[in-house]
């Protein structure tokens, strides 16, 4: 069983960009996991994320991914030296065109208020 408090779960429905995340709904594959911790992780993040991870390495990844690397750094910084973390880029970019990467688009002359 998960640690998280009830109203973890009921914050507000859809209160992101990234498609199937959000507080809406616990899934039972999820209220079953053994979870230790969570990062929440705003869609700036992740959308800077996606954009460094393209640029740095030639990932052209969607939010999920990127959020998931966004996690990976913090699980970084608090667990002990050698540690392993493994994480799964669950998703291109492709599919984000109108979220993640709508400032790229902005950039060649639309406009857009998200991820900016």
């Amino acid at each position: 069983a998960n640690s998280f408090p009830p109203e973890f779960f009921f914050l507000v429905r859809y209160d992101t960009i990234m498609e199937g995340v959000g507080c809406d709904r616990l899934t039972a594959n999820f209220a079953a996991a053994r979870i230790d911790a969570a990062f929440r992780v705003s869609d700036e993040e992740s959308c800077a994320m996606a954009r460094r991870l393209l640029r740095d390495e030639g990932l052209f990844v969607g939010g999920s991914a990127a959020m998931n690397c966004v996690g990976v750094l913090r699980a970084a910084e608090v667990l002990p030296p050698g540690s392993t973390i493994v994480t799964v880029l669950c998703d291109g970019g492709q599919r984000y065109l109108h979220s993640v990467w709508r400032e790229e688009r902005r950039r060649e002359g639309e406009s857009c208020a998200q991820c900016g």
